[in-house]
């Protein structure tokens, strides 16, 4: 089966026994990702921060950038964001809209000057403590339109072959969706025609967010040399609501007898028969609630070879999380006399029921190096980060030890997951002594190694000296993600039929504002 250049994302169809080792190892993806930090200065700079300090963003950015602060300040940001999704399944386009409002992130910093006048040796040793939303889970992604080409029957067959003796194949069996070949019990084919159109929708439904709070130390050695360390404390919550639906017609007598010769369903004196090219309605439901916490820190430096230049490094840890989980799933099919009926002959339900986990995950260490240029009336700043997302770790937790288990979880994100490089630049010009402008953007590497991701965005912004202590930061941040992505994958050999494939593009626009005051 072919699976490349398609992103499977956490839609993946209950039905096909949701396994723990895509769930587990696509949340730890999920948790690892970091890409709505800072301020509203940073963020009209593209959120370029390696190496250029002074702004409440250094705190997690590069905490060597506290060493720049020649007094106390604080502040607070605020966003809007709109994630706009519009998915094209077969031909047909939909959008969905998903609206939110919060506050983003604050911040405080306070100087602690090393000696007043002091010309050389460390000039300060600044603290600073800041809450920020590292993601956020929300958005509404749907796509539908009529499939000619196969049904999700052909992938439950396929699971029900692999696992033939299961419960729930057994039960998935008593639905009728699917029927054994002849003369072996453990193969299955669909009794969902595959021919003809069937109308399906996938309907994907997140919300939720990441933050850190985070407590960083920045120190100034004679203006030339600046460095900090900082602590973060990780806190998650995401909520998704998965549902896949199918409508269409059953085969007929013969093409299930082509197939099983003795099947009941194909014997008009058997109940099943009723089966026979009935119209048909699907539902797949899958709920899952994450939550949990981490710890991690960073260490960063700023040097600047001459006045009109800074060079930045910064290290990241892993942030070592531990999450509570927990899926409740179902599947229903109901069955008509035909398109016009309004109530089934026939009702079957399959309960996956509530599962409750806890594991423990580890993020990839983050490596950035950073560059600045001053002018006389502005600056360029630059950022290349690389994050190896394929030494992402998931671990068994709750004094529940499985060696074999992590193995395998390894195995998923070495195949799943690849090194990426997120390139950022972003200038500011200040227009007059009150009145800045400012540009970004940022270019995010594929993390995916067997899928097409693209991910980009822009950013515009504009600063404001209130006073002499107050200042007013904007800035105006448009994302955008294309991907391709199924909402179930199928033997493409053996049914001869490729998975079906939607594209994706999530355009995410921010309207983030700050406002601060230096003390």
């Amino acid at each position: 089966m072919k699976l490349k250049n398609i992103l499977f994302t956490s839609l993946l169809v209950t039905g096909l026994s949701f396994s723990a080792d895509a769930q587990f190892v696509g949340d730890a993806f999920r948790f690892s990702q970091e890409n709505n930090a800072g301020t509203a200065r940073f963020k009209g700079l593209g959120n370029a921060k390696t190496a250029l300090g002074g702004d409440i963003s250094s705190i997690t950015g590069n905490p060597a950038g506290l060493g720049f602060f020649g007094q106390s300040d604080m502040s607070i940001t605020v966003n809007y964001n709109n994630a706009n999704n519009k998915g094209t399944y077969f031909g047909n386009r939909v959008s969905r809209n998903k609206d939110r409002f919060g506050i983003d992130h604050a911040g405080v910093v306070f100087h602690f000057p090393s000696s007043y006048g002091q010309a050389s040796g460390w000039q300060n040793f600044n603290i600073g403590f800041s809450y920020e939303n590292t993601n956020i889970f929300h958005e509404n992604i749907r796509y539908e339109g009529n499939n000619p080409l196969n049904t999700i029957g052909n992938a439950y067959a396929d699971m029900m072959t692999n696992d033939p003796g299961s419960d729930w194949s057994k039960a998935m069996y008593n639905t009728g969706i699917a029927e054994n070949i002849a003369n072996d019990k453990n193969v299955f084919f669909p009794i969902l025609s595959e021919k003809g159109d069937k109308y399906q929708v996938s309907d994907v439904l997140n919300h939720g967010y990441n933050s850190r709070s985070a407590l960083a130390f920045g120190a100034n050695y004679n203006n030339k040399f600046y460095i900090g360390m900082n602590v973060g404390f990780t806190a998650f919550r995401y909520e998704t609501s998965q549902q896949f639906s199918e409508s269409g017609w059953t085969k007929n007598r013969a093409e299930i007898i082509a197939q099983n010769p003795n099947s009941n369903i194909a014997d008009p004196n058997h109940d099943d028969y009723t089966l026979v090219e009935a119209n048909y309605e699907l539902l797949d439901d899958f709920l899952q609630v994450s939550e949990g916490t981490g710890v991690d820190f960073k260490i960063g430096a700023i040097y600047k070879p001459t006045l009109d230049w800074n060079i930045g490094a910064t290290i990241q840890s892993p942030t070592w999380m531990t999450i509570d989980d927990y899926t409740d799933s179902f599947i229903a099919i109901d069955y008509f006399d035909n398109e016009q009926a309004t109530s089934p002959f026939l009702k079957k339900t399959v309960d996956n029921g509530r599962t409750d986990d806890q594991y423990r995950t580890i993020s990839p260490w983050r490596f950035s190096l950073g560059l600045t240029k001053f002018f006389s009336r502005g600056l360029i700043t630059a950022d290349a980060e690389y994050i190896d997302y394929s030494s992402i770790k998931v671990r068994t937790s709750g004094g529940y030890h499985n060696s074999s288990l992590e193995r395998e979880w390894d195995a998923e994100v070495k195949n799943s997951y690849q090194g990426a490089f997120n390139f950022k630049i972003g200038g500011e010009i200040l227009m007059t002594n009150i009145l800045s402008a400012r540009a970004g953007f940022n270019y995010y590497g594929n993390p995916y190694k067997n899928a097409d991701n693209e991910q980009y965005s822009g950013s515009v912004g504009l600063g404001a000296k209130l006073s002499n202590t107050m200042y007013l930061d904007l800035a105006v941040v448009h994302l955008v993600n294309d991907y391709k992505t199924s909402p179930y994958r199928i033997d493409e050999t053996h049914w001869k039929s490729p998975s079906p494939i939607a594209d994706v593009k999530l355009q995410r626009t921010s309207a983030v504002l700050t406002l601060g005051a230096k003390f």
